[in-house]
């Protein structure tokens, strides 16, 4: 069975609405607590550097977000006309450093490729493209389980 969630993004408070049907869209399929969860990191972290960072200039925000749901995996494809972004092409956080030497920045990425298991961006038509697949557990007892939760 396939479903799908649409939605238009042009300020930060519209994303906790997104949040919030995520939820509920997660409640209605069955999907694992931390598979929303997850999802629901993923696109408030990108939506909020799109958001934050991607319009320094005056124009308007056109951000659009689909999430498909087939029984096995959650696709989610983020659409903007910000600045070229690639957000796979930023280094990893060196996490072994104490916190006051770290950069800032950076670690919304590094959780958003924690918890998806796979990232695709690309440009085009002035449009940044970036694609999240979860893949889910395609046993329906293992729901519960967590231990798929995260990739290593």
């Amino acid at each position: 069975m396939g479903d799908h969630l649409q939605a238009g993004i042009e300020n930060l408070g519209q994303i906790s609405d997104l949040l919030s049907r995520i939820e509920d869209f997660g409640a209605r399929h069955g999907l694992p607590a931390m598979a929303i969860f997850n999802l629901q990191l993923a696109c408030d972290e990108m939506l909020t550097n799109i958001i934050s960072y991607g319009f320094p200039d005056a124009r308007p925000r056109d951000i659009h977000v689909s999430i498909s749901f087939r029984q096995d995996m959650i696709e989610t494809e983020i659409i903007d006309n910000g600045i070229p972004f690639n957000p796979l092409a930023q280094p990893e956080p060196d996490l072994t450093l104490p916190l006051e030497e770290r950069k800032i920045g950076g670690l919304g990425i590094h959780f958003i490729r924690t918890v998806m298991n796979h990232l695709n961006y690309h440009r085009s038509d002035g449009r940044n493209r970036l694609t999240m697949v979860l893949q889910l557990p395609d046993d329906p007892a293992k729901k519960g389980d967590t231990s798929w939760q995260t990739r290593s």
